[in-house]
């Protein structure tokens, strides 16, 4: 221990480390030891007799990752390169699939593609189209993940040196000649590890999959079904083949992990010194009319359509029902959102989603403050509170369920006795929420306190203030606008969360997650869509909040 590091500072890195390591990190571990125990088994014939799944994961990912990028690369050129009018509104039309969970996608492409109560195969023929099935997953999952491709493609296009183009036009290439040879080889990196990141993401689904490809004939399983259905099923042999199926899941991670890392090394562009980054618009011409109707067309088509899909499920009297303003009711959006069971899950899923919104911002503030203090760990805390966030949520969930199934008991001083119990409580899913989002946290706030100069701290510090007064006058303030979207992003992300909630909430409670599921899956449609539009109306209004408070805060620098 040297004399810059005095021991308080060791003490907070302690404080922060062992809650991290005990329930984010250890419950992984835990399963992947218990994974290791599994293979003196037969946990290799356990797993080949789940091939089916894990081929049906790899393709329907990779399927998701190709409709995002091939829809993705020409609409971040024309989004962010070009001249096309509207640019901005197209842009949060197509990030929208982001904001809103897949699962509620999924529910729009049921209303519209069923095979018989579809309402595009009522106009085309029934039959006509069929949303079930691998090809409809990874459709889903796609357009899911599009937003992942068009991020990555702005960020490398606002990277790119435009005396680049200049040079190639100066050789004699024409504007599209330039753009093929200069801009795009160098925004292709890029644009693949969006597509790489969308693959991660199909890979950890579960709402999607289930169903769309339970119901599909023949039925469609993955890995994240197929560990549901084992946990349901309960008895150890079936818990141990789910550990066996979580693993070879959790594999998928870092190797997906690691072609983002790669190909965003190979994407790296520098900028010349002193240079600004100011690409010329691309000239549209003639191209402007037919290419903002296309843009319009395919962001009505794939993002509009759904949601008005959904809404107008949610005022039918049941789904499947002949469109007709007899059939229209609005009876379901009274007796759901006013049903004593919605009313009860609303109030557990506000409350969880609060108390994991409070940890993810008072940790993720630890880990930024604690990578200023120790340099030389800055990048193994952010990756221990990051990386978590990777982690799919079935896994996650199965670990946390492995690891605290029984309670655990603590003797200290042989006087005080502690239990720790979490089995099949609220409080094992708020651990689950509050670790899978620490990632939001420690971002936010690490990016925000770069910004800030450690003078201001030390000004207080010569001023008389103790280290945490002089932390709480300066810095501490500066900060309120990223706790502030740390804490909605989470909040937001918890309350419309499912995969881990279907897997963690306590038998005989619900929250609105479980809830939605259940009245999708096996009730009614229609009472599910009216849930799905309030879920829709909550991340509307807390994007839009969030928003307002970034502007202001801009507004005030």
């Amino acid at each position: 221990m040297s004399a810059r590091e005095p021991l308080p500072r060791w003490l907070g890195l302690g404080a922060w480390l062992g809650p991290v390591l005990f329930f984010a990190l250890g419950p992984v571990a835990v399963l992947l030891l218990r994974s290791v125990w599994a293979l003196g088994g037969d946990a290799l014939s356990a797993f080949s007799g789940e091939a089916g799944a894990f081929v049906n994961t790899l393709v329907i990912s990779l399927g998701a990752s190709v409709f995002a990028f091939a829809l993705g690369a020409p609409l971040s050129l024309l989004l962010f390169r070009t001249d096309l009018p509207l640019r901005g509104t197209f842009a949060v039309l197509f990030m929208l699939p982001s904001a809103i969970p897949p699962f509620i996608w999924g529910m729009g492409w049921i209303s519209l593609a069923s095979p018989r109560a579809g309402y595009l195969n009522r106009l085309l023929g029934e039959g006509t189209l069929d949303i079930y099935g691998p090809g409809g997953i990874a459709f889903v999952m796609g357009l899911s993940g599009l937003p992942l491709v068009l991020l990555a493609g702005a960020a490398a296009l606002r990277r790119v040196d435009p005396a680049l183009e200049e040079a190639a036009r100066v050789c004699g290439a024409s504007p599209v000649r330039a753009l093929l040879a200069a801009t795009i080889p160098l925004t292709m990196p890029s644009l693949l590890s969006g597509a790489v990141m969308v693959f991660l993401m199909a890979v950890s689904a579960f709402g999607v999959p289930y169903i769309l490809g339970v119901s599909a004939t023949p039925p469609t399983r993955v890995l994240t079904t197929r560990i549901y259905e084992l946990v349901l099923l309960g008895g150890e042999g079936s818990l141990a083949r789910a550990v066996v199926l979580s693993t070879a899941l959790l594999l998928l991670t870092p190797l997906a992990l690691w072609a983002t890392w790669a190909l965003g090394r190979s994407g790296r562009v520098r900028l010349s010194a002193g240079k600004g980054v100011s690409p010329r618009l691309f000239p549209l011409g003639r191209a402007r009319l037919p290419a903002t109707l296309a843009a319009g067309a395919v962001g009505v088509l794939l993002v509009l359509l759904p949601l008005g899909a959904v809404a107008l499920t949610s005022i039918q009297r049941s789904f499947g029902a002949t469109l007709a303003w007899e059939s229209l009711t609005l009876r379901h959006w009274s007796g759901v959102l006013f049903e004593a069971r919605t009313l009860q899950a609303m109030g557990r899923s506000l409350l969880l989603a609060t108390g994991a919104g409070l940890l993810v911002c008072a940790f993720g503030l630890a880990s930024a403050v604690l990578q200023r203090q120790f340099r030389r760990l800055g990048a193994g805390i952010e990756a221990l509170a990051v990386w978590p966030y990777a982690v799919p949520g079935t896994v996650l969930a199965i670990a946390l369920l492995i690891a605290f199934s029984r309670d655990l008991r603590f003797i200290l001083f042989d006087r005080i006795a502690l239990v720790l119990a979490l089995s099949h409580t609220p409080w094992l899913l708020l651990i689950a929420y509050a670790a899978k989002y620490l990632a939001l946290g420690t971002r936010n706030t690490s990016e925000a306190l770069a910004q800030i100069d450690p003078s201001l701290a030390e000004a207080a510090r010569v001023s008389g203030a103790g280290p945490l007064r002089a932390f709480i006058d300066a810095p501490l303030p500066l900060l309120r606008p990223a706790l502030f979207a740390a804490f909605v992003l989470a909040f937001l992300s918890c309350a419309t969360e499912i995969t881990m909630s279907v897997l963690l909430v306590p038998a005989g409670s619900q929250v609105l997650g479980t809830l939605l599921f259940e009245l999708q899956s096996y009730a009614d449609p229609a009472a599910a869509s009216v849930l799905a539009c309030a879920f829709v109306a909550l991340v509307l209004l807390g994007q839009g909040l969030l928003s307002l408070v970034q502007r202001r805060a801009a507004e005030v620098r």
